[in-house]
């Protein structure tokens, strides 16, 4: 990962920042300069080296409320790496003070920069406290001390983002990060982190990558002439509610809901490029809603059944008759509030 004896790593700033969002002023946050030596700079270098595979969320700093190509974050970003000194760096570990709540408690926050050929590259990450136990043997005896403060690379709740470019004033728009927390129930804890702190979003908004994703099941079952793979999409459309926000990609919607190589094929057929599946977005239901907001059933009769997709199965009762023939009844119950004429294949 090095060429000759060039160290990738130039700078580490590390800061204690605490819970501060609401507080009308933050206090002075207690920060050093980590020696590039040693085992806590060698756990931090790995970090550095391998953030663009772990960070797998791209994300862009917002525009500022006019409109115009400002970010706040952005601003002090870009200041540190023009000059990457102490004071510079414990402005960003203000901010970061300032939009964390006491839910997510304290951190232990690092700033890892370096050079990467003609590229500025930045490193930002947090780990989060906890509390551990120290066992300490030797021949005779063993001895444990409760420890209170113990920061950890988490693998539930730790948080980082990297950014490279080669210009500071035209550049360092775009990132990558990584959240721990943003798939899990803690999804409101987890946010400060890129829409608070880095005032930034997903490169792909939820409404866009929702409207792609609904969109490719809703072609991939009018189009597809397997039966089986039509129930599949259909029960996959009713399942998705509870996704909540989750963030995730088609190619991960594919995977979650289990679907067969010929209901995923059937999907992947409606995007313009193989690399639009892996793109990943928030999921956003009442998007998904506006796409397959209704699921309709044909049957052989001249029948056609249609209801909410997300409670077709609660409005209409399926019994198989004969499983050889595939022939099945539906039977519901309800009051008359309209009916309609309207032309054929309309």
């Amino acid at each position: 990962m090095r060429l000759g004896d060039v160290l990738p790593v130039e700078h580490i700033h590390t800061f204690l920042v605490h819970p501060g969002k609401g507080l009308a002023a933050a206090p002075q946050i207690g920060g050093t300069t980590v020696a590039l030596q040693g085992k806590l700079f060698r756990l931090l270098e790995n970090i550095y080296l391998n953030s663009d595979d772990e960070c797998d969320i791209e994300i862009s700093f917002n525009h500022d409320a006019d409109g115009r190509q400002q970010n706040d974050c952005r601003d002090l970003i870009t200041a540190y790496l023009q000059n990457p000194g102490l004071p510079r760096a414990r402005t960003i570990a203000e901010r970061l003070f300032k939009t964390t709540d006491k839910r997510s408690g304290l951190g232990l926050f690092f700033l890892i920069a370096g050079r990467e050929g003609r590229n500025h590259k930045l490193v930002i990450s947090r780990f989060p406290t906890d509390s551990a136990i120290l066992a300490e043997e030797d021949e005779r005896n063993l001895t444990v001390e409760f420890l209170e403060r113990v920061f950890m690379k988490s693998a539930t709740s730790y948080k980082a983002a990297v950014y490279q470019d080669s210009s500071l004033q035209a550049g360092f728009w775009l990132g990558k990060a990584v959240d721990k927390q943003i798939n899990s129930r803690m999804i409101e804890v987890s946010n400060y982190w890129i829409f608070d702190f880095l005032a930034s979003d997903f490169r792909l908004t939820a409404a866009h990558g929702t409207r792609r994703l609904g969109a490719a099941l809703r072609n991939a079952a009018r189009t597809s002439q397997d039966i089986g793979v039509k129930s599949e999409l259909t029960a996959a459309v009713t399942l998705a509610r509870g996704l909540g926000r989750r963030r995730i990609s088609i190619n991960e919607f594919i995977d979650h809901f289990g679907l067969s190589e010929a209901a995923a094929q059937d999907i992947r057929k409606q995007l313009t490029s193989p690399e639009i599946a892996t793109e990943q977005f928030q999921f956003d239901l009442e998007e998904f809603k506006g796409q397959v907001g209704f699921r309709s059933v044909e049957l052989s009769n001249g029948g056609i059944l249609t209801a909410d997709s997300g409670d077709f199965n609660e409005v209409f009762h399926r019994e198989i008759i004969d499983d050889r023939t595939q022939e099945v009844k539906f039977s519901t119950t309800g009051r008359i509030v309209n009916e309609k004429l309207r032309k054929a294949n309309e």
